[in-house]
């Protein structure tokens, strides 16, 4: 369609990561979407005259006028570009710009307390474990971008593990990182290993305190693992985990409860697989239960020291999972983090804290997509033309929409350059 209709003009049928030897932030066709580009016209807010912004009678003179091969936001600024791209949408057609975030109730690991803490409630005064050449590491964060509510889909692996996350958040592979959109059920993903990062907490009665989390599950109670856990030291840990898993070690229970456990014992090096149903899960050590008993549940003892970073488990399931609030956090230097147990890599601009707004491309709209970057850290931001800067994906209707865009005579239609907000 965007070859024959001219939907995307010009358009690149294939990835683009490089430029005569020079590497670049990618675009072109992905999977589901198209990574496009912003041109070498910008428009730089400033806010010399102290005015207010009032997107009824937004004030021209806020900004700058710029052209060049690279642009430079000012801290806690903003700029506008355009597309290099001419979009003429179909009528039956909806685009939307996605980033590369994940549900607000992600778990990620404190590397330095051992809370394990949904990233929505993350501060960049935590550390968090990265991976790096010679495995785990504690890595600053930098800061904590909220994207807004966009699309989600939930990915599953084969021992249970589960994500949910926008469709062009990269997983780690064994060919490096591949976007959500571009997997597949089968697919093998880097899960962690062994992430030795413990708390310094003591427990009072680690074993009586697993035995009561034992009961409670096993009786269908709201059973949780108490937020001290995470935060004691490795062995009270190992301690609770043994008596929470029993001689046995394998429990049934509800799945939040037991994605807790199987994140402790994943930090003692413990492997472990969930099976069943959404809401009740069971949960059972690998590869035997002689195994486990004698590494764990008996003995009660750490575990392995943890050397294998990561293991390779494979996607069993992919599904759609409506609309939700999204974040990334931004790990500068490695630039991936741990969440749900699953590697993942943050966007190119969006681990700076660059954040990409662009409103959706409605059925038979055309133009160039006017760009907002807002640069959301303490420092000047970049800004690379003609170079990759966000993904939209396409939503093909069973049929066409009653009123278009070009139906009501939309303001933007048409629109070429930087456009400013119209009334």
């Amino acid at each position: 369609m965007a070859r024959d209709h001219g939907m995307i003009e010009p358009f690149e049928p294939g990835q683009v990561k490089s430029r005569n030897g020079e590497r670049l932030v990618s675009f072109g066709t992905s999977s589901y979407g198209y990574d496009i580009r912003c041109s070498n016209e910008f428009k730089i807010f400033t806010n010399i005259n102290s005015a207010i912004v009032d997107p009824k009678n937004f004030d021209a003179n806020s900004f700058v006028d710029f052209r060049g091969d690279v642009c430079i936001i000012p801290p806690n600024s903003f700029a506008l570009a355009r597309t290099v791209e001419y979009f003429r949408i179909p009528r039956n057609i909806l685009t939307i710009c996605l980033g590369k975030c994940v549900t607000g109730d992600t778990r990620v690991l404190d590397a330095d307390s051992g809370a394990y803490i949904p990233i929505a409630a993350w501060t960049s005064k935590r550390r968090t474990a990265a991976l790096a050449p010679g495995g785990w590491q504690r890595a600053s964060v930098s800061a904590l971008a909220a994207h807004g509510v966009k699309p989600v889909w939930r990915l599953v692996t084969e021992t249970g593990m589960a994500l949910t996350a926008t469709a062009q958040h990269p997983f780690l592979t064994p060919k490096g990182y591949v976007a959500l959109s571009d997997l597949a059920v089968g697919d093998r993903l880097a899960a962690a290993g062994a992430v030795p990062f413990f708390g310094r907490e003591r427990l009072g009665a680690p074993e009586r305190l697993g035995r009561w989390v034992r009961d409670q599950a096993l009786c269908g109670g709201a059973a949780e693992v108490p937020p001290a856990v995470f935060r004691a030291v490795r062995s009270d840990v190992a301690r609770f985990v043994a008596a929470v898993l029993g001689e046995a070690c394998e429990i049934q229970g509800p799945r939040a409860l037991l994605e807790d456990v199987r994140h402790l014992a994943m930090r003692l090096g413990h492997a472990s697989r969930m099976t069943g149903a959404a809401t009740v899960v069971r949960l059972y050590a690998v590869p035997s239960a002689d195994a486990c008993r004698g590494a764990l549940c008996v003995n009660g003892n750490t575990g392995p020291d943890g050397t294998g970073s990561i293991v390779w488990d494979r996607i069993a399931a992919i599904t759609a999972a409506g609309t939700a609030p999204v974040y990334d956090i931004e790990v500068p230097g490695l630039h991936n983090f741990l969440a749900n147990g699953l590697v993942v890599h943050n966007s190119t601009y969006a681990r700076c804290g660059i954040i990409v707004n662009v409103t959706p491309f409605e059925p038979e709209w055309e133009g160039h997509v006017t760009l907002e970057f807002s640069n959301t850290s303490p420092l000047p931001a970049k800004i690379y033309a003609n170079e990759g800067v966000a993904q939209v994906i396409f939503f093909e209707a069973d049929e066409p929409c009653e009123v278009s865009y070009k139906d009501r005579g939309g303001k933007y239609q048409g629109q070429q350059g930087v456009t400013l907000p119209k009334t």
